[in-house]
């Protein structure tokens, strides 16, 4: 099934213009790049992979081992399914499954992803490529996610892959809609760098510049044995008997560092460099990102695996599992550099237009989507159109969270602290310390039960509730038949955000239920760290006669699904 998109005239005529503006640049490009059609955002290319039983064999007992014999074709299209043109001549490549945990699929019978090697065969290159990436995006049900996150980095200067889309097929069968990320290596680094030392892929979890963590990094370019300027980093980054700042500078371009955290923190990378920090040991954060050093050995950090992105708010001031970033909050004259990135973010965010780009991509998809594999597609109709809603819904209120951030530094980046005092935006809303509720439950929900007894004037009383990853369920004892009640807020820096409303008929005496579906934004809080709730149940009587009761809580952030 495909995703119904419906737009308006003006937002029609947008993704028409858009849509012009992609498809006049390419034959430019091409006679510089001949890949350049590719990595265009509205580009979609058809492959097609021939795999040997023994190929077939191998990936589903090594899948991430080695690469294996195939042949690949591509034809190119206009974008549409019905634009598809002619495949190019099959040539023979090395072919292996990709994924981490939560997105790596089997070749048998799911969607899986793919690493291309066009060099496979000596010397080979394929439009002056060496490699191929193409990520099968089932942790993003909107497939818009890594696009618009690298559109955004690049926005601000922050060296990055450029994307497009792949229909895929494997021996004729269908393999759905695939990112096709530019792949970092010698051929695309060049645009970027004028020269390049060495290129240190963070492979595993948790690998971070920590003393004597030189040899956890896998070496993509460069001598793999020669790693000075890695430890120079190493040794800047753990110093602590000078200026941060100033040792740090003489080893790595900072102002591009704290460009990269600002975007990652502003599209709620929280499986990146600057994101989410997970109490865990060993650790398992930082993730997704390589370090460049050119010839003078001055290092760079880029960005990788952004597909959870646009989904989870994260504060732009909360300590972050990478020690860099970390380190750079808390340094005055880093931490100055990092609001002024915040700031260069909030308007170069402005002139992109995401909230357009993520319609007119979502309807170019639509018709590809629908001709996925129906036992081996992730998403369905509903839960693709559910995706793209969720990260419009937070595409259009990161702005104003960001401002409402940025309004607590006073000046240009100047006077307060990061982190510091409001002195002119709203204050920041006290901890609650809840109403006597007791955790239950785990898993997909958690569930809480109230101890405090009701007014000695009321027969209404919070028996408790259920929060699971969409609704809020809760238990009330009422005194007769009438109408029940339940609105949730938490809050926020903005004040109080409302998070669901709900209603049932009561038509007894005793404990009975009302539910309300939580709203995206409380979703995503619940997704990345505890949601704090106040609730009010109200009880109508036939009569007309209404009492409320309140509860507070911290409810625990759900384990994820992957």
């Amino acid at each position: 099934m495909a995703v119904s998109v419906r737009l308006g005239r003006a937002a029609a005529l947008a993704c028409g213009l858009l849509c012009l503006l992609v498809a006049a640049s390419p034959a430019e490009a091409a006679e510089e790049d001949p890949a350049a059609p590719m990595f265009q955002p509205y580009a979609i290319e058809v492959i097609d992979l021939q795999l040997p039983q023994a190929s077939i064999e191998t990936l589903e007992a090594e899948p991430e081992e080695n690469y294996v014999e195939a042949t690949f074709s591509m034809a190119e299209s206009d974008g549409t399914p019905d634009g598809v043109g002619p495949f190019s001549t099959p040539i023979t490549v090395g072919v292996r499954l990709k994924g981490g945990n939560g997105s790596f699929r089997e070749l048998k019978d799911e969607k899986a992803a793919f690493k291309i090697k066009f060099n496979q065969v000596k010397g080979q290159k394929f439009l002056g490529l060496k490699k191929l990436t193409l990520n099968n995006m089932v942790q993003d049900p909107s497939m818009l996610h890594e696009t618009m996150t690298y559109e955004t980095f690049r926005a601000l200067g922050v060296p990055v892959p450029r994307t497009g889309y792949a229909q895929v097929y494997v021996n004729g069968v269908n393999y759905g809609v695939h990112l096709n990320v530019e792949t970092y290596d010698d051929i695309s680094l060049p645009h970027w760098f004028a020269s390049t030392q060495h290129l240190y892929e963070a492979d595993t979890p948790g690998v971070d510049v920590r003393p004597d963590s030189q040899g956890e990094f896998e070496v993509d370019e460069g001598d793999e044995e020669e790693r000075a300027d890695l430890e120079a980093l190493i040794a800047a980054a753990n110093d602590e008997t000078g200026d941060w700042s100033e040792g740090m500078g003489a080893v790595a371009d900072l102002d591009e560092m704290v460009h990269m955290w600002a975007v990652e923190r502003y599209v709620g990378h929280w499986d990146g460099y600057a994101g989410a920090a997970l109490p865990f040991d060993p650790p398992v954060r930082p993730n997704n990102y390589y370090l460049h050093s050119d010839e003078a050995g001055l290092f760079s950090m880029l960005p990788w695996g952004t597909d959870q992105t646009w989904e989870l708010d994260m504060e732009f001031d909360e300590p972050a599992g990478g020690l860099l970033f970390n380190e750079c909050l808390a340094d005055a004259s880093c931490a100055a550099q990092y609001v002024e990135a915040l700031r260069e973010t909030q308007g170069a965010v402005a002139g992109l237009d995401l909230a357009t780009q993520s319609t007119c991509l979502a309807e170019r998809l639509s018709p590809w989507q629908a001709m996925e594999d129906a036992d081996r597609r992730e998403y369905d109709e509903d839960e693709i159109a559910e995706g793209v809603e969720e990260a419009e819904e937070f595409i259009a209120e990161r702005p104003g969270e960001l401002s409402t951030y940025l309004a607590t530094q006073t000046g240009e980046g100047e006077g307060a602290a990061v982190g510091g005092p409001a002195p002119c935006g709203p204050p920041e809303p006290e901890e609650e310390t809840g109403s006597g509720l007791t955790s239950g439950g785990s898993g997909g929900s958690s569930a809480k039960r109230v101890d405090s007894p009701p007014a000695s004037d009321s027969r209404l009383e919070l028996v408790g509730f259920d929060v699971s990853r969409r609704r809020l369920i809760a238990r009330v004892r009422t005194g007769g038949v009438g109408t029940l009640t339940l609105t949730a807020t938490m809050p926020t820096r903005k004040g109080a955000h409302r998070v669901c409303d709900g209603s049932a008929r009561v038509d007894r005496d005793g404990t009975s239920s009302v539910s309300c579906s939580l709203s995206a934004a409380a979703r995503r809080r619940l997704r990345n760290r505890n949601l704090r709730l106040h609730m009010v149940a109200g009880f109508t009587s036939q009569a007309g006669e209404r009492e409320t009761v309140t509860g507070n809580d911290s409810v625990p952030a759900l384990p994820r699904s992957d």
